[in-house]
């Protein structure tokens, strides 16, 4: 057992005006209450009574929280089924992207680790100790990211097992602390010179297509492949951000701003609709505006390793990728002076901070700092040489009139 057990508690008398019975008993590192009743509805041998059921009901609970299933146990029932490869229950909530990280961070990681425990044994310094040792740089290392994706991971499945009654009563991960993290690596973002080089290289349709779509609307990459000729509304020139495909999977957007209309100019739209004409004139409402073989959508990793990226190597271009586009049409909208409500608007971003992170002041903007700055910078410095000026001509008077 990891708990003592057949706590006692007290049973006290609290309140100023109208006074009540309560029970206070130690749990963890803190002190439950529970309020039993008012001292003039109850008598304190009623109280005694409510206060033993109550305290045998805790160490009930706590006896049966020492008998609490395994984590490879516990996984097994509500997470994924090993014989049919299908996801249970809890997994089957979260998205697919997620289900398939945290079921191999699972069997790859922490069920090797801890999977033969019993959940309620696992202690937080240890599981912090495991962590922060994982984080590093070299062979089996992993960046800080992964490192708390793997505590989340875990702590939802403590947090599930809490809520399922599986004989645990406190989840030791929540207190985990991670090192505090490094300096931020700036992205790799490349210029508008540079985003219309590799367009006009560019030969197939769909690839153009999905590249000129990524320059002007700044969507997630899964976003684009989940568009149809349903979210196109011709009359108003926009499109409407419905759906998100990951794989072969369609959810919807990754966040709840992800919704979202986007204004594209004339331009624009006739671009798409003769994209449309020219290359599939007789395309339904709900097929794919960028089809990929069999009626599945387009797989835009694939058109990233084996058409854009050779392209943007042979113009000597390096950091190309889809989500690249996304940072330069914010940077674009930073340029223009686009307030941040219409950014976050655009690029389906649910707060400032997050749009923040995609701001790379632009060389226009940089130039016209550095000219600011320059420019008080060499003011102040006049003023000093007038002033130091001024200083030396009387000196050079005072010097003068002595000499007399």
């Amino acid at each position: 057992m990891t708990r003592h057990r057949d706590r006692k508690g007290s049973l006290i008398i609290r309140g100023r005006e109208r006074k009540f019975w309560l029970s206070q008993w130690p749990e963890g590192s803190k002190r439950r209450s529970n309020k039993l009743g008012r001292c003039d509805e109850i008598t304190k041998s009623q109280a005694e009574r409510a206060y033993r059921q109550l305290m045998e009901k805790v160490n009930r609970h706590r006896d049966s929280a020492g008998d609490s299933v395994t984590l490879e146990g516990f996984f097994r029932e509500h997470y994924w089924d090993e014989e049919t490869r299908q996801c249970r229950v809890e997994l089957s909530t979260k998205k697919p992207s997620t289900r398939r990280d945290m079921k191999n961070t699972m069997l790859q990681v922490l069920i090797p680790r801890w999977g033969k425990r019993s959940m309620d044994s696992i202690k937080t310094g240890e599981v912090q100790s495991f962590i922060a040792s994982s984080i590093g740089h070299g062979p089996g290392k992993v960046s800080r990211r992964t490192a708390l994706k793997w505590k989340n991971y875990l702590s939802s499945m403590f947090t599930a097992a809490i809520r399922l009654e599986a004989g645990v009563t406190r989840n030791p991960v929540r207190g985990v602390k991670l090192p505090a993290a490094g300096p931020e690596q700036t992205p790799a973002c490349i210029t508008v010179q540079q985003s219309v080089e590799i367009l006009g290289q560019l030969q197939d349709p769909r690839h153009r297509i999905a590249w000129q779509l990524a320059m002007w609307t700044g969507n997630r990459y899964g976003e684009l492949r989940g568009l149809r000729w349903s979210s196109v509304n011709w009359e108003q020139g926009s499109i409407v951000i419905t759906e998100s495909v990951w794989e072969s999977y369609s959810t919807l957007p990754k966040t709840r701003k992800g919704y979202r209309k986007v204004i594209l100019t004339p331009h624009q739209i006739a671009a798409l609709r003769r994209y449309k004409e020219q290359n599939y004139p007789n395309a339904g409402p709900n097929d794919w505006v960028l089809p990929g073989k069999k009626g599945r959508q387009i797989d835009m990793d694939r058109v990233m390793t084996h058409h854009v990226r050779p392209v943007a190597q042979m113009l000597g271009i390096g950091g190309a990728h889809w989500h690249a586009l996304r940072h330069l049409n914010n940077m674009i909208m930073l340029d223009e002076n686009v307030d941040i409500a219409t950014r976050n608007d655009r690029l389906g971003h649910t707060t400032d901070r997050v749009n923040l992170i995609y701001s790379h002041a632009g060389d226009r903007a940089q130039l016209a700092a550095s000219e600011a700055i320059e420019k008080r910078l060499e003011a102040a410095q006049e003023e000093v040489r007038k002033r130091l000026s001024v200083i030396l001509t009387v000196t050079q008077e005072q010097g003068v009139s002595a000499t007399y």
